[in-house]
């Protein structure tokens, strides 16, 4: 993933460390709600619809 995916993907990422989950919408084609799973200590935040995700450790601000 390069910096700009990952900054595209911030404003999500705030609003689910936020505790507001059901807000956060995709960033490239503006789904909601997003798929959040956990998976081997690690989270994976998905788009059901579009298929775009985010795959990693998130630490707590």
């Amino acid at each position: 993933m390069d910096e700009e995916e990952l900054i595209a993907w911030q404003d999500a990422l705030d609003l689910i460390a936020a505790g507001r989950p059901g807000d956060a919408a995709c960033p490239f084609c503006k789904h909601r709600p997003l798929t959040i799973e956990e998976q081997d200590g690690a989270t994976k935040i998905s788009c059901a619809k579009c298929g775009k995700y985010l795959h990693g450790r998130f630490a707590p601000y």
